[in-house]
């Protein structure tokens, strides 16, 4: 975490810096450091992948829903991350459509799972 930390700070002053001579440049180091950060939250979700198959064989739920939860989270993370990427250069209209977006392919990628939860609630009534 320190690593990133320090990365992000080191780009946000680099891009302070440049935008003033040319700002095309200071969107293109936060892009940048941005994909940098991303790679690195990738491999992290690459861990928590491992730790849902790991616990796949203990629990008695269907792995289609353990999966649907790892989409929901992939979807979170790269909507958020290119949501900022679009507003950090100055298309916000377009960050927000993004992040519309994810929203509504989380609550599709979430149907499967209500629709359990439901059948479940109903035999217990």
């Amino acid at each position: 975490m320190i690593k990133i930390g320090l990365v992000g700070i080191v780009a946000a002053f680099l891009g302070l810096y440049i935008r003033k001579e040319r700002p095309e440049f200071g969107i293109l180091i936060g892009i940048f450091a941005g994909v940098f950060i991303f790679t690195y939250g990738v491999a992290q979700i690459e861990v928590i992948v491992g730790f849902v198959e790991k616990i796949m064989g203990y629990l008695p739920v269907k792995q289609e829903y353990l999966w649907a939860i790892l989409k929901m989270l992939g979807i979170a993370y790269v909507a958020e991350f290119a949501s900022t990427i679009c507003k950090d250069s100055g298309y916000s209209s377009i960050g927000g459509q993004i992040e519309m977006f994810a929203r509504l392919s989380i609550v599709v990628l979430s149907l499967p799972g209500l629709s359990y939860l439901l059948d479940v609630v109903e035999e217990l009534l």
